[in-house]
């Protein structure tokens, strides 16, 4: 009841019509049985958090143990899941490692206590139950629980028990290439190609080859309609399992049609535009003392200018100047687009890169964001010399202009930064997969796993391999220039976007 009972009961709310809204669409791609593989984890972490809170109470206040206790820790353990999320707890490829395990168990403890004294204080002690004891109690419990969980299901995932069985109806030599390209994530991801029986898991269907071997495939979609198993097409599998769109897919214009432009209008972007400038605005109040430090360090140490200001490429490919604290020599940029590493390293100056190392160059596009040139989650904004290359060489590179670009973005947490033609190629892979599928939930998970990125070496990251992905049809190239498009759009709109 009160103030506190509100904001607890709005908490778990969100939380609550959040997690029906995701297992509802991941039913439509893989089915109850592919779900309940994915709840493992989740379910069985709030389970640790309330299993170490039951033995807390139990051991020095079991007059607290009771559903209301229950209720009250609901909230804080979703932000904790929040927190093994960010970490990476959910991703097999982050917890193979003992070492890296237990570091970031001693990162998430650490996240744990700050948010559960946060939590109890600002709504006031719970019935008598502070955070003090308590909560270190409930954290070290839990965390041996998690890491406990953690080794299990490398066993099991190592003795085949969590496999998912796959039938794969393709050219032989396409499920060659599927198992040579992909065969050690297919264990990461448990999956496990079989032949079709009425138990497997999940059915990925290339459309060509169904068109062509219908007598084939007939009687196995009749099995997975009677048996109810999920069928996913061959583009839908690898978005689902790899997150990236292969921009053969994509390359057609009526792509647009269907995934972009529909939701040009909605109450999303709206929404977007208003978290966008209140939390720039509050971020840039809450970081004015590291601005004001990094700045002065800057003139300091690397002289003037500070800031270092350069046209990129904004919705619909308007130039707009986005602004960075320098971390180059003065002039860097005369190199042209597309500087070898190397020659990038050596012009970086020694402060620059310990700026660049944890992202606090970045930090002046907050301002970008304020005045509605980007958006705290996009596609990363390119340098419009690089655009003018890669508009040309790139298949569909036209698209990622179709949503403001952002300071980070899905590109950015699944690979490096670009240095030339082929990584651009490959990270318009992870932008596509964001223009395709933009939603709330998608932004927040990028929010999420950015404070993690932050912390990352470019250097130490490596893409998953593009999936190659055979069409009947040749490879077309979108020619329409979305820049052209703006200037009509904008004549059209008396000089000005819409927001």
């Amino acid at each position: 009841s009160g103030p506190r009972g509100l904001v607890r009961s709005a908490l778990v709310a969100a939380f609550a019509g959040g997690y029906i809204r995701s297992m509802t669409k991941l039913q439509g791609h893989m089915g109850v049985r592919g779900i309940w593989r994915l709840l493992v984890l989740p379910l069985s972490d709030l389970l640790s958090f309330y299993v170490a809170l039951a033995t807390t109470i139990a051991l020095r206040q079991p007059s607290l143990l009771n559903a209301g206790t229950a209720a009250a820790f609901l909230p804080l353990f979703a932000v904790w899941m929040a927190a093994l999320y960010t970490l990476e707890f959910y991703d097999l490829r982050g917890v193979r490692g003992f070492g890296a395990l237990l570091r970031n168990l001693m990162v998430l403890s650490a996240a744990c206590f700050f948010t559960g004294t946060t939590y109890f204080y600002a709504l006031e002690p719970y019935a008598g139950l502070t955070p003090k004891t308590h909560l270190v109690l409930v954290i070290l419990i839990s965390h041996l629980l998690i890491l406990a969980s953690r080794r299990a299901l490398l066993w099991m995932v190592r003795s085949s028990l969590f496999d998912q069985q796959v039938v794969f109806l393709c050219d032989r030599e396409h499920v060659a290439e599927i198992e040579k390209d992909f065969g050690g994530h297919f264990k990461d991801k448990c999956l496990n190609m079989v032949d079709w029986h009425p138990d497997v898991d999940m059915i990925v269907a290339d459309s060509r080859w169904v068109d062509e071997h219908w007598d084939e495939a007939r009687d196995v979609f009749m099995g997975a309609v009677m048996h109810k198993v999920p069928v996913l097409s061959l583009e839908s599998f690898y978005e689902l399992f790899f997150g990236k769109v292969s921009p053969d897919y994509a390359a057609n214009p009526s792509w647009t049609l269907k995934f972009a432009l529909p939701q040009a209008n909605s109450l999303y972007w709206k929404v977007k535009r208003a978290c966008d400038v209140a939390g720039s605005a509050l971020l840039l109040i809450l970081l004015s003392p590291v601005l004001a430090a990094t700045a002065a360090l800057v003139a300091v140490l690397d002289g003037r200018p500070v800031f270092f200001g350069q046209e990129r490429a904004g919705l619909l490919g308007r130039p707009f100047m986005l602004w960075k604290f320098r971390t180059m020599t003065v002039g860097a940029d005369a190199q042209g687009p597309f500087t070898s590493a190397a020659t990038s390293v050596a012009l970086v100056t020694k402060l620059g890169a310990y700026l660049r190392r944890f992202r606090l160059d970045e930090l002046p596009q907050l301002w970008n964001v304020l005045r509605g040139d980007m958006s705290l989650v996009g596609p990363r904004p390119e340098w419009m010399r690089e655009v003018e290359v890669l508009e040309k060489t790139v298949p569909g590179y036209h698209l990622r202009h179709m949503v403001y670009p952002g300071i980070t973005g899905w590109a950015q947490l699944n690979f490096r930064a670009t240095s030339n033609v082929g990584d651009s190629l490959e990270k318009i892979h992870y932008d596509l997969y964001y223009l395709k599928y933009l939603s709330f939930s998608l932004d927040l998970g990028i929010l999420l796993k950015t404070l993690k990125r932050v912390c990352v070496n470019d250097l130490t990251i490596s893409a998953t391999p593009r999936p190659a992905v055979k069409t009947a049809r040749a490879r077309t190239e979108w020619a329409s220039d979305l820049r052209s498009l703006g200037r009509t759009l904008q004549g059209q709109w008396g000089g000005r976007l819409p927001a």
